[in-house]
């Protein structure tokens, strides 16, 4: 397998006479692949059917001179001004009845006829001119798609919204029951007496809002369909993909995923914040290698400080050495291809100080450095760092149904949805544990571990699979306010948790919100741990008391609990979790050796992530600290290992290892 290594680069933003030398820097650093012309359509059909390829052609063809391959994005993020003028209904329409104003960019509708039909013409074009050249890896759909956090109302929205209910439910009737109308006298006598919800959303029927969310994240997977049909029907051999943001809520990217041949995602650790947390980083890498088959790209990777979106100021330039450190980061968690961005920093438009490598002068600098120092390592080892596959004993669930109730619900809970995930991830990150982040539908049973924070809402199928899963001998973890919900957002009538009660052994009988800012106390046979946000009285069935709790009129009662259910057990944790709870739990489960960590690592904690290849292992050692720190690594037995970056071998049952600030190491094992 290639490791592709490249930038983000935007010849139309420079002089024709630039391009040589941008050639060269861009080979010079190692470079062999380019994403190009994903914000061009202007430049590619300046006038409705009229198409100019031939500026691309010579960049593509002046770049394969240099051996750099290029990914194409179609460019239909940012429609013409031509296109708005003649189709003034492709904008989006808010909730207050006002057109989006064509001034930035994604303002268009997704299920609009005029645009898809614009969209398919430069996609087809796109494909068919580029499908016999082999300089042409790939395509980028769009970028970034969604509405950001709008919502479009067009007509043609809700006329689609309305026929989307109607195939999902079959019958007006069915949707009243389903919705419970009844409340505050809104039974529907017919389709077209449906009315998409607005913000705030809490305050609409709580079975339609979700379907919004959902319909709109179908919106935008329909569309990216739409050209992945026409770009592999021309180009089959060709790879499709898109840039995702992390998990972000506006689409499913796990249903979305299943459409490419690998998902990238675009990774800026230091967006309008100067300090940030490595394992939320981690996280999103891990989940968007779940979304595909086990690879996917970074196609974004941030190179200097970014722009001032938003209200935020000016980020933070990053450290030296946080370039390649966010690298190998990326690598570490299966990623196959790393782009930056951007090669140069723009001197117009919007973005002008979201910085590229390059300065907007243009000239070598101490990040490029960076990055050509990176390009010289991966050149001798990339191939073995990408032939490695990270493997997992640990799953976390992370359900875009669980994540939209409780945006629907917005501050009704004083932890968020991706806040407790990202706790329930972190205690078996600092011991070096890989975890899986899946979609509810993904396959449970290779996990040893499986991780549920927070699973707000749950259907039959996801019920069955979790007790299937335990009574085979799993071990599932999880938080308060775990199935109270359905699939329609209706809080379960017959008790919490749900249809799992008999799972955990319990009923919660009672619960209360404690404020942010107030830290409670859950004892345990280990100590006590530290909880917040929620906790819930628990009345046990069948369940094992592990702990209880200390706050007020509920001291004494059980907080965590353990039930055996068939081969397996269910541990509810009847309160959110915080960082020292998450840890708590993965220390202990690393004690009864449930799952093993790569090593027990010893000293100033930095991020551990291993990786098996065919007939070696890979360990990762990341230093996210700006002060160097040393580590002891203990294997259990003596081991031989080389380190890929700075050509040593070590030897020995313990081995110590210094890391500069931001600095990385990769041991090699041969089996």
């Amino acid at each position: 397998i290639k490791l592709w290594f490249g930038v983000d680069y935007y010849p139309e933003h420079w002089p024709i006479e630039r391009r040589g030398l941008d050639a060269e820097l861009i080979s010079s650093a190692g470079f062999n692949v380019v994403r190009l012309a994903e914000f061009a359509w202007c430049r590619l059909e300046p006038s409705p059917g009229k198409f100019n390829f031939q500026w691309l052609d010579e960049v593509i063809e002046l770049l394969s001179t240099k051996g750099i391959k290029a990914v194409l994005g179609t460019p239909t993020a940012a429609p013409p001004p031509w296109l708005v003028k003649a189709h003034l209904d492709i904008l989006p329409v808010n909730f207050q009845g006002h057109r989006m104003p064509p001034v930035a960019r994604r303002h268009y509708c997704p299920n609009n006829p005029n645009y898809i039909k614009a969209s398919e013409r430069i996609v087809e074009a796109m494909a068919k001119h580029y499908r016999d050249n082999p300089n042409v890896i790939g395509y980028q759909i769009d970028n970034e798609l969604s509405l950001g956090d709008e919502y479009c109302y067009c007509d043609h929205c809700v006329t689609l919204f309305r026929n989307w209910l109607k195939n999902k439910y079959g019958s007006i009737s069915e949707l009243n029951k389903v919705y419970g109308t009844i409340f505050w006298s809104h039974e529907y006598g017919d389709w077209d007496e449906i009315h998409p919800p607005t913000p705030p959303f809490d305050e609409c029927n709580r079975g339609l809002s979700l379907d919004w969310f959902r319909f709109r994240s179908k919106s935008f997977v329909e569309f990216l369909k739409i050209q992945v049909r026409i770009l592999k029907s021309i180009s089959p051999n060709k790879k499709v993909t898109t840039n995702l943001m992390g998990l972000f809520p506006g689409v499913d990217y796990y249903d979305l995923s299943r459409n490419l041949d690998f998902p990238s995602w675009d990774c800026y650790p230091k967006f309008a914040r100067a300090y940030y947390d490595p394992a939320w980083i981690s996280m999103l890498h891990d989940a968007t290698r779940c979304m595909g088959m086990e690879s996917f790209w970074v196609m974004e990777l941030q190179a200097g400080p970014t722009d001032g979106y938003a209200g935020h100021p000016i980020g933070v330039t990053p450290d030296p050495g946080e370039l390649r450190k966010w690298l190998y980061q990326a690598i570490a968690h299966g990623a196959e291809g790393v782009v930056y961005f951007r090669y140069r920093t723009v001197c117009f438009g919007k973005e002008q100080y979201w910085h590229g490598i390059l300065n907007h002068d243009g000239e070598i600098n101490r990040r490029y450095l960076e990055v050509k120092r990176t390009g010289e390592e991966l050149k001798k080892i990339g191939e073995i760092l990408v032939d490695a596959k990270c493997k997992s004993d640990v799953g976390l669930i992370f359900s875009y149904d669980s994540l939209w109730a409780t945006l629907i619900e917005n501050r009704y809970y004083a932890k968020s949805y991706h806040e407790q995930a990202l706790n329930a991830y972190k205690g078996f990150w600092h011991h070096g544990v890989n975890v899986d982040v899946i979609s509810p539908d993904h396959d449970f049973k290779n996990y040893r571990i499986l991780l549920a924070p927070f699973l707000y809402l749950t259907n039959k199928n996801l019920i069955e699979k979790l007790k299937n899963y335990v009574e085979n001998g799993g071990l599932l973890i999880a938080t308060a306010r775990t199935s109270v919900k359905d699939e329609f957002n209706r809080v379960y009538s017959n008790g919490l948790p749900g249809e799992l009660k008999d799972l955990f052994g319990l009923r919660v009988t009672d619960y209360t919100s404690i404020p942010p800012e107030i830290e409670v106390k859950v004892s345990t046979q280990y100590g006590q741990t530290s909880v917040s946000g929620w906790l819930e009285e628990l009345t046990i069935t069948s369940a094992q008391v592990l702990g209880v709790h200390e706050y007020e009129w509920l001291k004494g009662r059980p907080a965590i609990t353990l039930n055996r259910y068939g081969r397996g057990y269910a541990v509810y944790i009847g309160c959110f979790l915080t960082q020292d709870a998450s840890k708590l739990i993965a220390d202990r489960i690393i004690e009864e050796r449930l799952v093993k960590p790569p090593v027990e690592l010893r000293g100033e904690p930095v991020e551990l992530v291993s990786k098996e290849g065919r007939d070696y292992r890979l360990l990762f050692l990341i230093n996210h600290d700006p002060k160097s720190k040393t580590v002891e690594l203990d294997f259990g037995k003596v081991l031989e290992a080389k380190s890929l970056l700075r050509g040593l071998h070590v030897k020995g049952e313990t081995v110590k290892v210094t890391l500069n600030s931001h600095d990385v190491e990769i041991l090699y094992f041969e089996d």
